[in-house]
Parts: C-alpha cells; structure tokens; sequence
C-alpha cells in the first residue's frame, strides 16, 4: 500500500481553491472556468454535498466530491464523483485518503456509497477494486438537452 506524504492534509474545498480544482478537473476532461466550477461547488453544496481537497507542500494536489442522491427503486445512496489527483502527486496515497474523508463524511448520512468511473479508465478501477468497490453494473449514459425535447409537447398539460 503506498503511503502518504504525512505533511498532506485533507480538507473542505474554499473558492482559493478554485484555480487549482480547474486545472485539476482538466485532467479528466471537463474544462471550467473558476466562475463555472463555483457555480457546481454552490450547487454541490446546496444539495448536501460537500468538495474536499489533497493539500501539501506543493499546494492543493487533489480534489473529490461526496454527493446524495435518491432515486425511486434504490433510495438514499452516497456517490463519490471528481476524484482526481495532479499527476506528479500520484501513487503516494493523496488519493486513498481522498475517498476516504468522502466515505467518512457520507457515512454520517447513509452507508450506502457507490461511485462510477467511465469504462476507458481501467487504471481508475484497479485503484477502486484496491479499495474493495465492486463492480455492480455497466450502462450507457444517455445526455439530452431538454428545452430541445419540449417541442414535442403542446402545452404543460400534456405532462
């Protein structure tokens, strides 16, 4: 098991943050700017969800989410989501310990927790599997931009 740096220290996000968390997020594929990546950290956190950050000598290396979601079959679930860790910061634990202070915040609602990880990342789920996730399912996720797939309706009444 890689060990952990022991001057890294996990903590809630702040938007000072920001600027880092956009470069970070940009590892992974989805660009941002500050001001975008504060509005999903407000909606995060308004919705129970909260952001925490891989801080060391180097400065924030690492970033993580724990969000709630409730769904109709499955109820109440914990989700990990945006873990990413800077690529010289890798293989030294920044990122166990990330999910860990995820699980342990959202244990305090739900023992259920789950996260996903797209299917082109196989070093992601050996990093998963290490941390004793279980692969339950493959899907195919489908995107729609919404205000488009109204044109079909009449009126609100159609609903």
């Amino acid at each position: 098991m890689p060990s952990i740096d022991t001057t890294t220290h996990i903590r809630p996000s702040t938007e000072y943050d920001l600027p880092v968390m956009v470069n970070l997020l940009a590892l992974l594929g989805y660009p941002h700017t500050e001001n975008s990546l504060l509005q999903n950290v407000n909606a995060i956190r308004a919705r129970g969800g909260e952001i925490f950050v891989a801080e060391n000598k180097q400065g924030v290396v690492g970033c993580i989410s724990g969000i709630l979601d409730v769904r109709l079959a499955e109820g109440l679930k914990g989700e990990i989501v945006s873990l990413v860790v800077d690529k010289s910061a890798r293989c030294q634990g920044i990122g166990r310990c990330l999910v860990n202070a995820a699980e342990q915040w959202l244990l305090k609602t739900t023992p259920h927790i789950q996260l996903r990880a797209n299917t082109l990342r196989r070093d992601a789920h050996r990093f998963y599997t290490s941390l004793e996730y279980a692969e339950v399912k493959t899907q195919t996720v489908f995107n729609k931009n919404a205000l488009l797939g109204l044109r079909w309706f009449n009126t609100i009444t159609d609903f």
